[in-house]
């Protein structure tokens, strides 16, 4: 049962974007109309690569940017020793795997099921430097493809340093998955995650700055200011 407090929710969020604004040089997205799009269309399903502490963070920032009602699988211990967590969407997983597991994967699913909802499923399972190969996705994210009518999109996820002191949180929305599961989810989330050390190494690609860092705001040229400025007025840098 979710236990999503929209005011608490609304409370975090201002608390989230300062301490992304201050630990970070930016927070930088491509893929986001693209996802919101589809979230105008059905719910969906994200399933990012699960690097630090800071990615619950990074969800809730893009669950704002999205406009959506978000809930994120989450392992049930940790969650009942922060239970805070429940009341911004987290769900609990048990990662022992069995039954409990597919009840955590099955409330999971049913929280995706009409227009604007949106499930985010850390495949790994567990936080794993982004850089490793395989991925190491493990198999429970299959049981949420058949119990939702929502699409899977891969999101890469990751943090890197461009040229200042403090790392960059990047993430690139991919397109659905349109084949067999793991190996297609494996292949696109690898190629995201090529997609962005290409930006970080050249400056090149579709990457706008969804929360500017400090050194970010100078580098963030209008045209990218102002998409994420008509996607969502209240998170523009």
């Amino acid at each position: 049962m979710s236990q999503r407090k929209p005011w608490f929710l609304s409370l975090v969020r201002r608390y989230v974007h300062r301490r992304l604004r201050r630990e970070f040089d930016g927070v930088w997205v491509a893929g986001l109309s693209e996802a919101a799009a589809l979230l105008r269309q059905g719910p969906v399903i994200f399933a990012p690569t699960h690097v630090s502490w800071w990615d619950a963070f990074l969800v809730v920032a893009v669950d704002q940017a999205l406009n959506s009602t978000s809930h994120c699988l989450m392992d049930a211990e940790n969650l009942r020793k922060l239970p805070f967590f429940g009341w911004i969407g987290a769900l609990p997983i048990d990662r022992a795997g069995g039954a409990r597991a597919r009840a955590g994967l099955l409330a999971g699913a049913q929280r995706a099921q009409k227009p604007g909802e949106a499930l985010w499923v850390f495949p790994q399972g567990r936080q794993r430097p982004s850089h490793l190969r395989p991925l190491d996705l493990q198999p429970g994210i299959r049981l949420v493809e058949r119990l939702s009518p929502a699409p899977i999109v891969p999101v890469a996820l990751t943090y890197l340093f461009r040229q200042t002191e403090r790392p960059a949180a990047l993430l690139r929305f991919g397109r659905p998955i349109s084949g067999p599961l793991l190996p297609e989810l494996e292949a696109a989330l690898i190629d995201g995650l090529s997609e962005i050390d290409r930006f970080v190494d050249t400056g090149q690609g579709p990457f706008v700055p969804l929360i500017g860092g400090p050194a970010t705001a100078a580098q963030a040229g209008i045209g990218a200011r102002a998409l994420v400025s008509l996607h969502r007025p209240e998170v523009q840098p």
